[in-house]
Order: C-alpha cells, then structure tokens, then sequence
C-alpha cells in the first residue's frame, strides 16, 4: 500500500469511530441509524448523476450491489444490538475482528496460507479479545461472557463486515466507487427501514430534531469514512486495507471513556491495541 493510501484508510478508521461514538451515545440508536440513511441517500442525489456511468451498470455490478446492500444491513443489526446490549468499549472492538475471519476463510478455502506470522496475529487478536472482557471473565465465567447478548451480537457483526468487504472488493471493479456506494446505503437503509416499520418516520424525526447536528454530521459525512475505503479497494488488497482499518477499535476505545464515561478503560484499551496489532500483523504476513 502506499502512503496515500495508508492515510486515507487512517483517516476513515477515525471518521467510522466518530460515527459509531454517535450513534451509540443517541437517544435512539434505531432512528438514528435511518435518519442518517435518509439524509444520506436525498444528499448525494446530484453527485449520483453525475457519477453515473455512461454505459450503465452491467449484471455482475448490480448483483454485487446487492449482495453488498443485504449483508450491509445485517452488519447494521447486529452492529445496533450489540450497542443496545452493551458498552461502545467492548462492542465496538469485538466487531471489528474481522480480519481473522477472512483470513480463515483464506486458509479454508485454499486460497492462501497463514505464515508464522499469520498466525501470530490470529493468536493476538484472540488474546485481545480476552482481555476486552477480562474483568467480566473473572467474574463470570467464560461460559457467561460467550453467552452474553453484547457478545454474541458483536462477534455476528464481525461475521458481515468480513463478508460485505468481499463483496465490496469485487464490485468497485465493476462500478464507480461513490455510485457503488451510494447504491448499496440505499438498499441496506431500505431494509433497515421496512425493518422499523411503521415507527420508523416518527421516530427518525424525533432523533433529527433532538440531535440534529449529530445527525447531519454522520449523514453528510459518514459515507466519506467508507467511500475512503472502496478507493483504495480499488488498488489494495482487501485484507490488507481491512486490517489497517481496524486502527479504528483503539478511537473507539478512547471516545467511549472520554465522552460517554465508560470504565475499565486500561483492560479495553489493551485489548483494542492487541486486536489492532493482531490484524497488522495478519496484513502484514499476507
């Protein structure tokens, strides 16, 4: 990866944790999430337009578009249960221990093979896993931290950001980057939306007016974090620009103690440097 590149991938781990901190310290999580989606998708109308491309969007692309749109969704879900069940400081990390589930599926799939380094960062990202939770594991036993919903729902979020990143990759080479993007956070915020029900408008409304700037910033901005990523998709390997993102769990770490005034602070923070390194070193070997 090159310079440039590293950089943008540092500065969307930042702008991702800002949005994830902000969504987690609202009154409602759901609305948020699909008042942010909305004014996302009314924005970017005008730049759509004049990103589309001439020759339209072959099958293949729009088949990506959609994979990547369902499994965007899932991550929401789950990503949004894990926030409701649990603190920013654990849920936010143990989500973005991806990289070891791609490199498991590489090593499944006999598309590659872990060196001794690989393995390494797989053996971190565990311990640092563990040592999110370690006062909890103390107290409670592993059996009831596995079972525990803040868990579970982040561990499931980590699951589908490895897989939309897959997809991700394959579609920026078949649709312009902003296009691609846009396209997918219409359909994954479509889903979360009809998910909500009839609820949804009233609510969305009530988070906008009560948390407006928060909601203007995540909406107008947020989409930069992940446009950032599907530009140096369009160069870089996957796992190696996932692994850097994952830079993102130690900001995570940090405004979730400084703002919204969660503790066990050093175990957390030591896991999320662990897990960071972890995935580096899974780039790195890669």
């Amino acid at each position: 990866m090159t310079g440039a590149a590293i950089a943008l991938v540092l500065l969307s781990a930042l702008l991702h944790a800002t949005w994830n901190f902000l969504n987690k310290g609202s009154s409602d999580r759901w609305a948020f999430f699909v008042a942010q989606g909305v004014l996302t998708c009314v924005a970017y109308v005008p730049f759509v337009v004049w990103q589309w491309p001439q020759a339209g969007i072959a099958p293949i692309g729009w088949l990506w578009i959609i994979a990547s749109a369902v499994t965007h969704a899932a991550y929401a879900v789950f990503l949004l249960k894990s926030y409701d069940a649990g603190d920013l400081s654990v849920a936010y990390p143990l989500s973005r221990t991806a990289p070891v589930l791609v490199a498991g599926w590489d090593v499944a799939t006999a598309r590659s093979q872990l060196t001794a380094g690989g393995v390494a960062g797989v053996v971190l990202a565990g311990i640092g896993a563990v040592m999110l939770q370690l006062p909890a594991l103390r107290a409670r036993g592993v059996g009831a931290v596995l079972r525990d919903p803040v868990t579970r729902y982040a561990l499931m979020t980590a699951v589908f950001i490895a897989m939309f990143t897959i997809c991700d990759k394959q579609g920026v080479a078949d649709v312009p980057a902003f296009v691609y993007l846009y396209l997918l956070c219409l359909g994954e915020f479509s889903l979360i939306l009809t998910g909500l029900g009839r609820t949804a408008p009233g609510r969305a409304t009530r988070e906008l007016r009560g948390n407006t700037r928060a909601v203007l910033f995540t909406g107008l901005v947020g989409p930069l974090s992940y446009l950032l990523i599907l530009l140096v998709l369009e160069t870089a390997p996957a796992s190696y620009v996932l692994g850097l993102r994952q830079t993102s769990i130690v900001f995570g770490v940090i405004l979730g103690h400084i703002f919204l005034g969660e503790g066990e602070t050093r175990y957390r923070l030591a896991g999320a440097a662990i897990i960071t390194l972890g995935s580096l070193l899974i780039v790195a070997a890669g």
